[in-house]
């Protein structure tokens, strides 16, 4: 039967042992004080096991285990002590160094992060997280507000539902005639990305996807002085932030929202994706749904 360690991570590693745990062995290793959730059991030194879960991100230095409740570093090169070899690593956003390690001890290296499934669940904590921003930041309420979506993914989608559910006057911009459609049979109005300039002033709230500096110094002067800004992209689309700043506009760059506003269902989506994968290689790991059960009550 197959084991694993979860090595490092946030608390969504945690609820991802925990999940995964109702069908695996699983154990933890990488947090300086026991995680709060006592049933998992929390190793004292690294052993070996048939497969190890690294977190999300990984790695942010290319040197260390992304580990922020571990006291000390915890360095990539523990990991062929980790796993053994012809073993699996699943991570959530590899690297160079990671790949090289696992190439160098015949490890697997699946990243999970590249799954359809975890992207498109992850939206929903995403959006809900969200919604707490605007709800705490911009003042006034949701219903009512004239916001602008930029960009039509996963993300937008979900956001897109969210907001027009509580009230909102949903504007969405997009480079694709494809993703117009698609934004205006959900309800929203649409504006293409190169006729956006002129109607930058009538928004309160922009939420943006498009991970491009697509809000260069000229549309930031069109922006109203006390518009929020939230940006989800993994890379800011606002050339230049003291700019938008010193014209009035809140700015909100809000990353990794599943991890740190549902951890619990953040968590069970590794979890459910890691099973899939399992599933899908010929190891029987059906799970209960992110969507079902007690830990999602």
């Amino acid at each position: 039967m197959n084991n694993f360690l979860f090595l490092g991570g946030d608390m969504r590693s945690v609820y991802a042992a925990k999940r995964l745990s109702e069908r695996y062995d699983c154990f933890i290793y990488g947090f300086s004080e026991p995680p709060p959730v006592p049933e998992m059991p929390v190793l004292r030194e690294i052993t070996k096991f048939k497969s190890l879960v690294l977190p999300l991100p990984a790695c942010r230095d290319g040197l260390n285990i992304n580990a922020p409740y571990f006291k000390t570093p915890l360095p990539l090169t523990v990991i062929p002590d980790a796993v053994y070899s012809g073993g699996t690593v699943f991570c959530g956003k590899s690297c160079p160094a990671l790949q090289k390690i696992c190439e160098a001890n015949n490890l697997k290296l699946v990243d999970y992060f590249k799954r359809e499934e975890l992207a498109v669940m992850n939206s929903v904590p995403t959006s809900e997280g969200c919604l707490e921003i605007i709800m705490r930041e911009s003042g006034s309420t949701i219903f009512g507000s004239s916001i602008l979506l930029t960009g039509f993914g996963r993300i937008s989608k979900v956001m897109a539902k969210h907001l027009i559910a509580l009230g909102a006057r949903v504007t969405v911009a997009a480079r694709k005639y494809a993703d117009l459609a698609w934004a205006e049979i959900a309800g929203c109005e649409t504006v293409h990305f190169s006729r956006l300039d002129d109607r930058l002033e009538k928004f309160d709230i922009i939420i943006n996807t498009v991970p491009a500096q697509i809000f260069d110094p000229k549309r930031l002067k069109k922006l109203k002085t006390d518009c929020l800004f939230v940006d989800l992209a993994s890379k800011t689309g606002i050339a230049d932030i003291e700019l938008a700043r010193r014209e009035g506009v809140h700015v909100i760059h809000a990353l990794s929202l599943p991890g740190k506003i549902a951890p619990v269902t953040a968590g069970n989506i590794i979890a459910d994706t890691i099973a899939n994968i399992l599933a899908e290689n010929g190891d029987d790991a059906t799970i209960a749904r992110v969507t079902g059960g007690d830990d999602n009550a």
